[in-house]
């Protein structure tokens, strides 16, 4: 139980063009069809369900109510950064981070170039918050409590994804830009580039 990935995106339309996406091949696959649940929560979802929510997946749609994501926390949420903040925000959510303290294990930022300046500086905050909340759900002996002293995140496993980050050469600059997002020194077998063919 609880949300073992959140997926950030910088974009409404980036997360809606991946929800697709993501429901596609969720129910192509027997292996995730039925036991892997995937949620978005964006600033156009109403409090309170209207007709246009999806209360469950489908072939071509992830689940979209806010009240279905409280009672039942999806796997992957898909979100963005002021999304997100809002949920960390409103006391009514606080059952969903109660939910996934335990469980939360990946949490990935999509375009990760966007991220600096003053909004990567919101972000790295809003990042520490997650890690607090997490923490502060967990009981006091949980064995995820002790990560938390060394990485803001805890065991939380920070992912960034660019297709217009570095050069190819020499990692340390993206290292230090991850470090300063994410709070956390990455190994330099940590990036992992591409070529093209």
């Amino acid at each position: 139980k609880g949300i073992k990935a959140i997926l950030v995106y910088p974009m409404n339309a980036l997360a809606t063009d991946q929800a697709k996406r993501l429901a596609e091949l969720i129910h192509d696959s027997p292996e995730l069809r039925n036991n892997v649940i995937a949620g978005m929560y964006v600033g156009q979802m109403s409090q309170g369900g209207s007709d246009k929510d999806n209360h469950a997946m489908t072939a071509t749609n992830i689940v979209t109510s806010h009240d279905e994501l409280l009672k039942n926390p999806p796997d992957i949420l898909l979100t963005n950064y002021k999304m997100l903040d809002q949920l960390l925000l409103r006391p009514e959510d606080r059952e969903l981070w109660r939910a996934s303290a335990g469980s939360l294990t990946y949490l990935v930022l999509d375009e990760f170039h966007t991220y600096d300046g003053a909004q990567g500086t919101d972000v790295a905050m809003l990042l520490r918050r997650l890690g607090l909340t997490l923490r502060a759900h967990l009981p006091a002996d949980h064995p995820r409590q002790e990560a938390f002293t060394s990485a803001p995140l805890g065991p939380v496993c920070p992912v960034a994804t660019s297709a217009t980050l570095g050069d190819g050469g020499d990692p340390s600059q993206m290292l230090a830009f991850a470090r300063d997002v994410f709070g956390t020194d990455l190994p330099t077998s940590a990036v992992v580039t591409e070529t093209r063919a």
